[in-house]
């Protein structure tokens, strides 16, 4: 495999955004998905109670970051590790105000709790930089970017979107119920909602440093223009069209207009509006290929209506088969493929594998 400079990488991204790249971008994604497996600071979290900021020290991260990077880039590729606050937190719902948890280390993760204090629009809290949360993300920027000095980038973290943060507010259900029962309620609700995701951006986005000209995505190992943030809508599967257009897409087109670049992450599975938006103004759209969901043959027609229209980037542990059709079915311009790998030496096969593909 031959390994390429970061700025050589970083003319291949910028070739993507203009979807003006000869060949597909293709990188990995080293080791598991889950925050609380890939992080070995993670460890140290307490189990089965409320969370604080308190129980994130930020330094046992910062050897993370160094452990990530250096196994990232023996794995080559097109693709660059980014650090951010650390994504395994649910940084939205815990600045709202909710419990957060983690229920068992092998869960792999950190989930939020429906609050008992929500009852409506006024119970939402106003945002606040002085909110302990807040000052923590602040923080794991801040040292991420002294411990890096410049060596990786560093990106806004997971952002739950608006349908994300009233599912967890209202319940699943109970949310398709208050659409239709107290329209008013969820709009005013949604509306607050995106003032707090919009500052929290714009609070990463003030001190978040350029690298190359740039950043980075925290969990996509993407490098994109300065000031992008990224974004996500996954309960939105819970929703029909009509109530997608109806509640969150002003949501959506309020924070696209609030940032200089956005990009859309995207499941598979169920309803996903991406007909929607590639209509809208994100700079790119990514999809992952989930396990026991569709397979790429199957996303076919969904791949070519986004790549008509906006580059595309597929994430998952994707099967070669998948890689196959992927490297010869669809287009270049505006392609990049991440794939998930066990080791180096499994990203040197797949490389090598799929080079004469690519």
């Amino acid at each position: 495999m031959r390994y390429k400079s970061i700025d050589e990488r970083v003319e291949l991204f910028r070739q993507f955004y203009n979807k003006t790249n000869q060949r597909p971008l293709f990188g990995f994604f080293n080791g598991s998905e889950f925050p609380m497996h890939r992080y070995r600071a993670a460890k140290t979290i307490p189990e089965k109670r409320p969370l604080h900021p308190g129980h994130f020290q930020v330094e046992p991260f910062l050897d993370d970051f160094e452990h990530l990077f250096d196994t990232h880039e023996k794995c080559g590729g097109d693709f660059i590790w980014s650090a951010s606050a650390f994504w395994g937190i649910p940084w939205l719902e815990a600045i709202l105000g909710c419990n957060i948890l983690l229920s068992d280390y092998g869960s792999g993760s950190i989930h939020a709790e429906k609050p008992s204090f929500f009852n409506g629009p006024e119970s939402v809290p106003v945002y606040s930089e002085d909110n302990p949360w807040v000052l923590k993300a602040g923080e794991f920027i801040e040292k991420a970017a002294k411990k890096s000095e410049g060596r990786w980038p560093i990106g806004s973290t997971r952002m739950r979107g608006i349908a994300d943060l009233l599912a967890l507010l209202y319940g699943d259900a109970g949310l398709i119920f208050a659409m239709m029962e107290k329209p008013g309620e969820v709009a005013a609700t949604a509306k607050k909602l995106t003032d707090t995701w919009i500052k929290f951006g714009k609070f990463q986005m003030d001190i978040i440093p350029a690298y190359h000209g740039g950043m980075g995505s925290f969990y996509y190992n993407a490098w994109v223009p300065e000031g992008t943030i990224w974004h996500q809508e996954d309960a939105a599967a819970l929703l029909s069209p009509e109530l997608y257009e109806q509640f969150i897409k002003p949501c959506d087109e309020e924070i696209i207009a609030a940032f200089d670049h956005c990009i859309m992450h995207q499941h598979s599975e169920g309803y996903i509006p991406y007909k929607h938006y590639v209509n809208m103004g994100f700079d790119a759209l990514e999809i992952h290929i989930d396990a026991g969901g569709p397979s790429a043959e199957q996303l076919f027609h969904t791949h070519i209506e986004i790549l008509t229209k906006k580059p595309m980037i597929i994430w998952g542990d994707i099967p070669e088969t998948d890689l196959e059709w992927i490297f010869t079915k669809l287009p270049a311009e505006g392609l990049a493929v991440i794939t998930v790998v066990e080791s180096p030496e499994m990203a040197e096969y797949v490389w090598n594998k799929f080079n004469a593909r690519i």
